[in-house]
C-alpha cells in the first residue's frame, strides 16, 4: 500500500475516533453509532482499496486501445431521471440531487439523508428522515418527499421508542416499506422489517441478523438484502441474501466477503446486481446461479459501485470512482456501451435510482 493511501486511511481512522467520542457525548445520538460506523468503515475501505486495482484497470484499458478496429459509437442512454446522493464522509449522510440521463437539468433537492429511492410511481421519494432524527435525538424513521424535495411527510407511525428504521425500499404496489432496523446495544433486534407505506405503522419482522438495504423483487414476493457478520473479510463486506415477504425461504446468493452495501434487482426479476470488493460489478440469479462479473473497461484507476437498473432493464447506472473523484456512468449488463453520464466531482456519489 502506498504511503499516501496509508496516510489517508490513518487520517480517516483518527477522524472516526473523534466522531465516536463526539457521538458518545451527545446523549441520544449514541443510538446511531453502529449505523454511522458501519457506513464510514465501508465507504473508507471502498475508497482506499480502489487504488489496488489501478494496475489491472490500466492493463485492460491498454488492451482495449490495441483493438484493430475502432469501437462503434455507444447507443444513447434512454431518457429518464436519476436520483443520486453526494456522500459526506464526516457527517455520514448525503445531499440528494436529480439529473436527466443526458447529464442536463441537475437539481439540488435540498434534502440531506443517508438513503433515498424513488417510489415505483415516480411521484414521491422515500428517504431516511435524518433531519428529524438529529432534531429529536431519535429514533430514526423514514419519510417521503416530492420529486423536487418539498412536501416532506414523516412516516413515523411506529410507537417503539428504541427501534431505528433506516435504508430500504417501497413495494411495487406502494403499500409496504422494507427497511433495515436495529436497536443500539441490542443486536438481537437487528434485521429487516416491513411497515405500511402510508404512515410507517404495522411493524412486521422479516429477518434476524446484521441486515441492511433491502430491495423488493419486481413482483413484490421477495426481498433481497445485504448481510454481514463478525469475522468476514474484507472488513465491512458480507453477502447478498433473499427472503420471501412472508418470512420463508431465506437463502444466501453470494459467497461471504463478496459484497458491499447496495444491491439492485433487475426490472424483469432475473438478476441482482451488486459491488464485489473492490470496484467490480457482478450479477447473480435470484436462486444463486450464474454468478459473473460485468466486464467494464473503465479508465485506469477507476472502480465501480452502487449499481442500479434502468426501468427497461437494458442499462446499469453506477458510481465510478478514482480516489476522491467520482461520477455516474452507464453500461449494458454485458459491459458494452460504457459511457459517462455526469462530470467528475470531488465527492463520493452514492445509491443512484432511475425513473422513466
Amino acid at each position: 500500500m502506498r504511503l499516501d493511501v496509508r496516510a489517508r486511511l490513518a487520517v480517516d481512522d483518527i477522524q472516526l475516533a473523534v466522531d465516536r467520542l463526539e457521538t458518545e457525548t451527545r446523549g441520544p445520538l449514541v443510538r446511531f453509532d453502529r449505523y454511522r460506523e458501519r457506513r464510514q468503515r465501508t465507504k473508507r475501505l471502498t475508497t482506499g482499496a480502489l487504488a489496488a486495482i489501478v494496475a489491472i484497470s490500466a492493463l485492460l484499458f491498454a488492451l482495449r486501445a490495441l483493438q484493430p478496429h475502432p469501437t462503434p459509437a455507444s447507443p444513447t442512454v434512454p431518457p429518464g431521471t436519476i436520483l443520486y446522493g453526494d456522500w459526506h464522509a464526516k457527517a455520514q449522510d448525503a445531499s440528494w440531487f436529480t439529473i436527466s440521463t443526458d447529464g442536463s437539468a441537475r437539481t439540488d433537492l435540498g434534502v440531506t439523508a443517508t438513503c433515498a429511492t424513488w417510489f415505483p410511481s415516480g411521484d414521491r421519494i422515500l428517504i431516511t428522515n435524518d433531519q428529524e432524527f438529529h432534531r429529536t435525538g431519535g429514533p430514526l424513521r423514514p419519510a417521503s418527499v416530492e420529486p423536487d424535495g418539498s412536501g416532506r411527510v414523516p412516516l413515523d407511525g411506529l410507537t417503539d421508542p428504541l427501534l431505528n428504521l433506516g435504508c430500504g425500499d417501497v413495494s411495487p404496489d406502494q403499500s409496504e416499506l422494507a427497511l433495515e432496523g436495529w436497536v443500539s446495544h441490542a443486536s438481537s433486534r437487528s434485521g429487516i422489517y416491513e411497515v405500511r407505506a402510508s404512515d410507517g405503522s404495522g411493524l412486521i419482522r422479516l429477518t434476524h441478523g446484521q441486515d441492511s438495504v433491502p430491495e423488493y423483487s419486481p413482483d413484490g414476493t421477495q426481498v433481497a438484502f445485504f448481510r454481514t457478520k463478525t469475522g468476514i473479510t474484507p472488513d465491512g463486506s458480507g453477502a447478498i441474501f433473499v427472503i420471501n415477504t412472508d418470512g420463508t425461504g431465506l437463502r444466501r446468493l453470494t459467497p461471504w466477503g463478496w459484497t458491499f452495501l447496495f444491491e439492485a434487482w433487475s426490472p424483469d426479476g432475473q438478476w441482482i446486481a451488486f459491488q464485489k470488493p473492490y470496484g467490480e460489478l457482478y450479477l447473480v440469479r435470484p436462486d444463486g446461479s450464474d454468478l459473473h462479473e460485468v466486464p467494464l473497461a473503465l479508465p485506469a484507476g477507476m472502480g465501480a459501485s452502487n449499481p442500479a437498473w434502468s426501468p427497461d432493464g437494458q442499462w446499469l447506472v453506477f458510481t465510478a470512482q478514482n480516489g476522491d473523484v467520482s461520477s455516474l456512468w452507464a453500461a449494458h449488463p454485458d459491459g458494452s456501451a460504457l459511457q459517462q453520464m455526469t462530470q467528475p466531482s470531488a465527492v463520493q456519489q452514492t445509491q443512484s435510482s432511475w425513473r422513466p
